[in-house]
């Protein structure tokens, strides 16, 4: 149990802090159609970190009892996966009901959330084979 919290904590962690590298320093954006600049004003930290501990919860939960990951390699190569598909759906979604994103940005998302969960789901692998 010690290594599943510790497991969603540093995940957490990966996930925020590469998001925030990403998307905030970097600049990366993949909300960029023509309604984007006026829909997007405001960043609510809370609400980040609670989705990311979220995603975290549900990389560990996916990782522990469902595919037994437990090294860094391993939960790298399926966070690489999980976190593309969450990537391509959630901005294919809105690309194909709004104004919000062009194709760009569904391969932009696809690419960043992949590094950012690859990462974190590595983290994840590593933390949960710890004894």
């Amino acid at each position: 149990m010690k290594n599943k919290i510790f497991a969603v904590i540093g995940g957490t962690i990966a996930l925020f802090g590469l998001g925030y590298l990403i998307y905030v320093i970097l600049g990366f954006n993949m909300h960029n159609g023509a309604a984007a600049g006026a829909t997007f004003t405001k960043l609510e930290i809370p609400s980040i970190i609670l989705m990311e501990i979220l995603y975290a919860t549900l990389l560990t939960i996916v990782f522990s009892k469902l595919a037994q990951i437990n090294t860094f390699s391993s939960g790298l190569q399926a966070g690489l996966i999980i976190g593309a598909f969450i990537g391509a759906c959630g901005t294919l979604h809105l690309f194909a009901t709004s104004e919000l994103v062009e194709l760009t940005g569904v391969i932009s998302a696809t690419i960043t959330f992949g590094i950012r969960f690859a990462v974190a789901g590595g983290v994840i692998g590593w933390l949960l084979g710890r004894e």
